[in-house]
């Protein structure tokens, strides 16, 4: 029962199973440089995905967000290489960018009426086209010697991507389980009529929401330029697929309201798991995207039948 309602406790169980499962099978699952080359491969997509957590509770979806991702890093590297902006500028031009389609997106949910799902999935094809338009289509390349170094930095002898994530994700498990936006966020995701009719400003709190999974997006677009030393405007394909399966997977559920940090580490971490440890035991790596999809349709069917047992679409 106690599982049942911890949906965190549950996906941390299955993470421990899969860890132990590779390693019995090939010990070298667990050396130093594995751990860091899996914790390297989430950084990105774990970045987008805190904000898809923070979207998904608050009632709304973005499936623009690998796309802002490309588009962020071809301005930036069009800033920082082509027209020789300083690096610091170049990023918040970059990231700049990024807040805008935010904002858009928000216009066009919630003024405009048009559900999110058709909202930004077109945003990403819009964007995507940007990106290849800003670049021609090719990745702008090699960016100044200050990109350089930071992409290939080693802090905790991982990136400064995972770095950035661990604050990220840090920092907004605090704003969700100990702050009034959090409450705000919740609230609104979990009956949107009755949040207006208790004085929430649902628009303004989906607005911040989804400009902050842009802004999270911008920024990881810009690490990924940083360990390319380009700007690509193939970056971040998928990433928004990758981040919905792991809050999932991570028990953030995609009706709203419910889920918290700790599940969605979990949920990423699950997802990196499978998608190195089947490669290490001589497992096809086109098998992958079935191992992951299979999960996600369990953790979907559990989160159903998990909410229907609780009534948990009565809080």
């Amino acid at each position: 029962m106690a599982i049942i309602k911890n949906t965190s406790a549950g996906i941390f169980i299955l993470l421990i199973v899969l860890v132990t499962m590779f390693y019995a099978i090939n010990p070298v699952f667990l050396s130093s440089v594995n751990i860091q080359t899996m914790a390297r491969s989430m950084s990105y997509s774990g970045i987008i995905a805190v904000g898809m957590a923070l979207c998904l509770m608050s009632g709304v979806i973005d499936l623009s967000v690998g796309s802002t991702a490309a588009f962020t890093s071809v301005m930036f590297g069009r800033a920082f290489a082509l027209w020789h902006i300083d690096f610091i500028s170049s990023i918040l031009i970059a990231l700049s960018l990024a807040v805008v389609i935010g904002l858009f997106n928000a216009f066009v949910i919630l003024k405009l009426k048009v559900t999110p799902f058709i909202a930004t999935i077109s945003m990403m094809f819009i964007i995507r086209g940007l990106a290849n338009f800003a670049s021609n289509g090719y990745s702008i390349y090699p960016l100044p010697e200050p990109a350089l170094m930071l992409g290939y930095a080693k802090p905790l002898g991982v990136s400064w991507a995972f770095v950035a994530f661990l604050i990220i994700i840090i920092v907004a498990h605090i704003v969700m389980e100990y702050s009034l936006f959090g409450l705000l966020t919740r609230a609104t995701g979990s009956d949107r009529e009755v949040a207006v009719c208790t004085e929430v400003d649902v628009n303004k709190v989906n607005t911040v929401n989804l400009v902050i999974i842009s802004l999270l997006a911008g920024i990881a677009g810009i690490f990924i330029s940083l360990m390319l030393n380009a700007g690509a405007p193939t970056t971040g394909t998928g990433w928004e697929f990758t981040a919905i399966t792991a809050c999932a997977i991570g028990g953030v559920s995609l009706f709203g309201y419910h889920g918290n940090m700790f599940g969605l580490f979990c949920g990423l971490a699950v997802i990196q798991v499978i998608q190195n440890g089947i490669v290490m035991i001589g497992v096809s790596p086109y098998l992958q995207s079935v191992f992951v999809g299979a999960i996600l349709l369990i953790a979907m069917t559990v989160d159903v039948r998990r909410r229907t047992y609780l009534n948990l679409d009565r809080v």
